[in-house]
């Protein structure tokens, strides 16, 4: 088990610059949108358009790059992409119409998206099994804290500057990003025989789902991804709705599992993976998630306290911290060759399941948090059911 240099923390740095634009993206301008809505005369329903754009931008953007990088390597796509992220951004700024920022908002998620691809691949490709999973914990550690410093940034940029300037902002940290990708990273393995016809590029994606570890933690990482959603949509609404809470209790409540998260990450790249295989790892976490979200929905049925509610909730959220990187390091790992385009599906997956579930949640529920914990439990489940069934060398 070799430790990391001093380079390979500065590329991991690199990575989590690239990684991190995604959720910043997403969560830097929620407290802008009454001023949005103000200055562009529109419902606020239509600027939250802009969100589902994004996730949508996200989800596409990854499978057009991931073979894009398998075939001319990291830093050119990268780099391509992000000056995609920046003019898109710059054009949020003058922009008149809702209708242009929900395509602006498209464009700009579809450049983020190169880096949050590419930087996958460039972990699979450049490391071994348990490097893998110790970069990918790390990773997490970000994705745990940019939703709690993401709306601060908002919050703060609003204080002292108009909406637009978020998305200048926005811009200002994917110029860091093509800087840090200029200067500390080196390209990785090209396969100039790649094919990029469009009928090619579907014969390939398709292939991997024949491979039987790619599809099980694919899909174990699409129903963690898609508790995280469920979770983000649905907790205003239990913890403020129905329990009663203000918004500032809501905040550290959401700060609390956010930490949750990264606890779970960091457990995992310093504990866990030391003692237990990463097969095991995922069901450890999907034993706690199972009976923490039996637990909250025995609480919401019998109508306890929204405090001791909380308790089992942020059970539910750590284990993600540990579920994320395992997933994605156990997915990813027969394909060092094409790692761009299994982790551009890896990522497409979870959008797609995540939209999904929401859907059907959406046509299950009226609000009652009871269906919502009745879902996580069934997500939680069916994790740990097929980690079981599934037999894998790991």
């Amino acid at each position: 088990m070799s430790k990391l240099t001093l380079q390979d923390w500065i590329l991991i740095l690199t990575l989590v610059s690239l990684t991190a634009l995604g959720p910043l993206s997403i969560d830097m301008y929620l407290p802008a949108f009454p001023k949005i809505a103000g200055d562009l005369q529109t419902p606020i329903n239509k600027v939250q358009i802009s969100l589902s754009t994004f996730l949508g931008g996200l989800a596409i953007g990854q499978l057009f790059w991931g073979p894009i990088s398998d075939k001319y390597g990291s830093r050119i796509p990268i780099l391509l992409s992000l000056f995609i992220f920046i003019v898109t951004s710059l054009a949020c700024v003058y922009v008149q119409d809702i209708k242009w920022m929900w395509i602006y908002r498209f464009l700009q998620a579809f450049g983020s998206s190169g880096g949050i691809v590419i930087a996958r691949a460039i972990v699979n490709k450049r490391y071994d099994k348990d490097q893998t999973l110790k970069i990918f914990s790390i990773l997490a550690l970000v994705g745990g804290i940019a939703p709690i410093v993401a709306p601060l940034f908002g919050n703060v940029i609003l204080k002292y500057f108009d909406w637009q300037h978020v998305f200048t902002a926005m811009a200002c940290f994917a110029g860091i990003s093509i800087l840090m990708t200029f200067f500390f990273l080196k390209d990785t393995y090209k396969n100039k025989s790649q094919n990029l016809k469009v009928n090619i590029i579907l014969k390939n994606y398709f292939r991997l789902f024949e491979n039987k570890t790619f599809i099980t933690y694919t899909l174990i990482g699409s129903v963690a991804y898609s508790c995280l959603m469920l979770y983000i949509s649905n907790v205003p609404v239990l913890v403020m709705e129905v329990g009663g809470l203000s918004s500032t209790q809501f905040s550290f409540v959401f700060m609390a599992n956010s930490c949750g998260i990264m606890i779970g990450a960091f457990l995992t790249s310093t504990i866990l993976r030391k003692f237990l295989l990463p097969k095991n790892i995922i069901r450890l976490a999907a034993s706690i998630q199972v009976i923490s979200a039996c637990t909250l929905w025995i609480l919401i049925e019998t109508e306890v306290s929204i405090y001791i509610q909380l308790i089992p909730l942020f059970f539910f959220v750590l284990p993600l911290g540990m579920l994320f990187p395992t997933t994605t390091t156990l997915a990813l790992e027969p394909f060092k060759a094409e790692s761009g385009t299994a982790s551009a599906l890896f990522g497409a997956s979870q959008l797609a399941f995540t939209f999904i579930t929401s859907i059907t949640l959406n046509s299950l529920n009226n609000g009652a948090m009871n269906i919502v914990a009745i879902v996580l439990t069934s997500c939680a489940l069916f994790s740990f059911i097929i980690n079981q069934v599934t037999y894998s060398k790991y």
